[in-house]
């Protein structure tokens, strides 16, 4: 059986991110994901042909660690400036938020598909079963939102410390629900493609993607308030489709040609009092991490990445010797 030093489940911003970290300092590192892409919130999905992002619209940089970073983006090429004033800008992928994703996992040991169906901890090691095999590592590292980090050490009957399940327990989610729509013309809402409303109901933002620069051909994406989402996350999508565009700020009927319809049930974190930037039961080698906890953004899903990777470096370095060998050849 395959043994890393680390395995990561999720491969959203906060996975990749302490991936890369880790990977540079010299461990072995397996992620694993549940989807067929990956980037979590950074995520792209295409309409015949034509690029719509589905979850996170932008992104900020308020701190110098993680500017500094969209700043290598920017200069990569990956990244740019979409709206806002300098020094307060925000941010978007070029050609989608996807391509982030893929352009920083590049070099990494990503594996898809992977739903994860058990964990377990035994003899200073965890073995991880998904419906694709199964893996051993040294270290545990979760990413995913807290509550499916609870049902699947729950369904493992895995024995973490107290500590460690009641803080994941604090962290739960607003739903949304996200209605994008390839149209024959131009709406033409915003000059910088983007409408956010201070109501947030039903609709939360606007987004024209012809606008934004990730389409050839009109386009939009409604993401939904979280009291619409969690009225409506059991709808059909035809039911969605027409409670959001009869609450759009036009006259007259769209020129709809394509549509898709994506529910998030785990979309952005409620408050709490949390201040950590990630969660750890190092006596069994597991820790959890994401935008769950210091901020509900990209930026605060990328400095838990970090964060969290210094932690289980620190904790290899005590009691393991890196390895820069190919898995499963140590």
């Amino acid at each position: 059986m395959e043994r890393f030093d680390c395995l990561v489940l999720g491969a959203g911003i906060a996975g990749i991110t302490a991936a890369r970290k880790m990977v540079a300092a010299g461990f072995s590192v397996c992620l694993l994901d549940k989807g067929r892409g990956l980037g979590g919130r950074f995520a792209t999905r295409r309409i015949d042909g034509q690029s719509f992002d589905h979850g996170a619209q932008f992104f900020t940089a308020r701190g110098k660690l993680f500017s500094a970073e969209v700043q290598n983006w920017v200069e990569a090429g990956i990244a740019r400036p979409w709206f806002g004033k300098p020094g307060h800008e925000r941010f978007c992928g070029v050609g989608g938020m996807n391509r982030l994703a893929k352009e920083l996992s590049v070099g990494l040991d990503v594996r898809r598909d992977q739903k994860v169906e058990w964990v377990g901890f035994a003899d200073g090691v965890w073995s991880v079963r998904s419906n694709q095999g199964a893996l051993e590592g040294n270290r545990l590292l979760l990413t995913n939102p807290a509550p499916q980090a609870i049902d699947l050490l729950e369904t493992s009957e895995v024995d973490c410390c107290v500590d460690f399940l009641n803080t994941l327990s604090v962290i739960e989610y607003e739903k949304c629900i996200s209605l994008m729509l390839l149209l024959g013309s131009e709406l033409g809402l915003s000059e910088s493609g983007i409408i956010q409303s201070e109501a947030a109901e039903p609709i939360a933002t606007i987004t024209e993607t012809s606008v934004k620069g990730i389409t050839d051909l009109p386009g939009i994406v409604i993401q939904s308030g979280p009291e619409f989402a969690e009225e409506n996350f059991g709808a059909s999508p035809d039911t969605v489709f027409k409670r959001l565009t009869d609450a759009l700020p036009i006259s007259g009927n769209l020129d709809v040609e394509g549509m898709s319809v994506q529910k998030w049930r785990f979309a952005k974190r409620k408050d709490h009092a949390l201040e950590c930037f990630f969660n750890e039961d190092e006596s069994n080698f597991i820790w959890h991490s994401g935008d769950g906890y210091n901020a509900p953004r990209i930026e605060g899903a990328f400095l838990s990445g970090e964060r969290v990777a210094e932690s289980i470096i620190s904790s290899l370095s005590v009691n393991c010797i890196p390895t820069t060998q190919e898995p499963g050849k140590r």
